[in-house]
C-alpha cells in the first residue's frame, strides 16, 4: 500500500543519514550495517505505526464518512473518533455540508408539492365559476334567451360567477404579492376606530342581505395604532366578512377595540357556526372552507390567509378563540408606534 511505500522511503533515508553522521566515529563497517539495519527498522515501524494508526485510520474514517453520506445514511460518531484535530474539523464540516444540503433539498421538495398543489387547489377554484358561466350563456345561445324570463335569470347567474372569478383572481393577485414581499407596508398612525365604522359602513348593505347587524365597539375614541392603513382596512373586511359569511340569519357580528398597556386590542366576534379545534390552524391555509357546501361562493377561501400574511408583515399574530355552536372571535394587537414588540403578543 502506499503509506507502507512511504513508510520504507522514509526509513531508508533516515537510516542512511544516521548511518553517514556515525562515519567519523571510526565504527567498522560491520557496526555501520547493524546501525543502518536497526535504525531503518526502528523509523519504519514507527512511521508505519503513525501513518496507519493516526493519519491513514482517519483516512479510512473519512472515506467511510463519505461514503455513509453519499448514500444518505447517518454519520453516526465518526468525526468524534477522529485522532487528529484537522480531520475531526473536515468531518464535522462535511456532516453540516450535508445536513444544510438535506435541508436545502427538504425544502425544496416541500416547495415543490405545495406549489403542485396551490396550481391543483387554484385551477378547481377557477374551474367551477368559469364553467358555471359558460354552461348559462351556451344554453342563451341555444335557444333559450328568446324567453325573456330565463335569459334574466341565466346572465345574472353567469353575471355572479364572473363577479365571484373576479375577486377570486384578485385575492390570488394580492396573496402572491404579498408572500413575494412584491408588496411594500407604508406604516403610519391612524385611528383604529374610524377604520373600523368604515368598513362596517361599507359591509352594510352585504350584512342586510344576509340579515346579519354589525357593530363596532369601544371604550374611547380616538384609539391610535401604527400600521399600514390600507391592509389593516383588508384585514378587517376580510374578518367582517367571514364573519358574515359564516353566521345565519339573525346573528350579528362585532368588532371590540379594547386599550391595553401594549397597544390596541381589536377583536371581530361573530354568533356563527364556530370552528373545531382540529380546524383553528387549518382556517388561515388558502382555499381552506369550514363548510364548503355553504360558502362557494360567498368566500374565495382566501381572506384568512391574506388576513394572516398582512399581519405577520406587521410583525402581528392572529388569534382565534371559537367553539362549535358557539361562534368565533379573531383578535390580533396592533401596537402604537413602531417601537413595538412582538414579545407583547402574548400579553392578551
Amino acid at each position: 500500500m502506499k503509506h507502507r511505500s512511504i513508510a520504507i522511503i522514509i526509513a531508508l533515508l533516515s537510516g542512511a543519514s544516521i548511518t553517514l553522521l556515525l562515519i567519523p566515529a571510526l565504527l567498522s563497517n560491520k557496526q555501520l550495517w547493524i546501525i543502518f539495519f536497526v535504525s531503518t527498522t526502528i523509523i519504519f515501524l514507527l512511521v508505519w505505526i503513525f501513518n496507519e494508526f493516526i493519519i491513514f485510520r482517519d483516512y479510512y474514517k473519512l472515506d467511510m464518512l463519505i461514503r455513509k453520506l453519499a448514500e444518505g445514511k447517518e454519520s453516526g460518531e465518526i468525526e468524534h473518533n477522529l485522532k487528529m484535530y484537522q480531520a475531526q474539523n473536515l468531518a464535522r464540516d462535511m456532516t453540516d455540508y450535508y445536513s444544510r444540503k438535506n435541508t436545502y433539498l427538504d425544502e425544496l421538495i416541500k416547495s415543490s408539492d405545495l406549489r403542485r398543489q396551490f396550481i391543483a387547489d387554484v385551477s378547481h377554484e377557477l374551474k367551477s365559476p368559469l364553467f358555471s358561466a359558460q354552461g348559462y350563456v351556451l344554453t342563451l345561445l341555444d335557444g333559450a334567451d328568446k324567453d325573456k324570463n330565463v335569459r334574466t335569470k341565466f346572465l345574472k347567474k353567469a353575471a355572479r360567477n364572473l363577479d365571484y372569478l373576479d375577486i377570486l383572481v384578485q385575492d390570488l393577485l394580492v396573496l402572491s404579492q404579498i408572500e413575494s414581499k412584491a408588496i411594500s407596508m407604508f406604516e403610519d398612525h391612524f385611528d383604529m376606530v374610524n377604520l373600523a365604522k368604515e368598513v362596517l359602513e361599507d359591509r352594510e348593505a352585504k350584512a342586510a342581505k344576509a340579515e346579519i347587524s354589525l357593530k363596532c365597539m369601544h371604550e374611547k375614541s380616538p384609539l391610535i395604532v401604527y400600521g399600514d392603513y390600507t391592509r389593516i382596512t383588508q384585514v378587517l373586511t376580510n374578518l367582517v366578512n367571514n364573519g358574515i359569511n359564516y353566521n345565519s340569519p339573525g346573528g350579528n357580528v362585532v368588532v371590540e377595540l379594547q386599550e391595553k398597556s401594549e397597544g390596541i386590542l381589536v377583536s371581530v366576534v361573530d354568533t356563527g357556526d364556530g370552528i373545531e379545534p382540529e380546524n383553528h390552524e387549518k382556517v388561515f391555509n388558502r382555499f381552506f372552507r369550514v363548510d364548503k357546501s355553504r360558502t362557494v361562493k360567498k368566500s374565495t377561501g382566501l381572506g384568512l390567509a391574506i388576513v394572516k400574511h398582512i399581519l405577520e408583515n406587521h410583525n402581528v399574530s392572529i388569534h382565534l378563540d371559537s367553539e362549535l355552536g358557539k361562534g368565533s372571535t379573531f383578535s390580533f394587537l396592533l401596537p402604537r408606534d413602531k417601537k413595538y414588540t412582538s414579545a407583547s403578543e402574548d400579553k392578551f
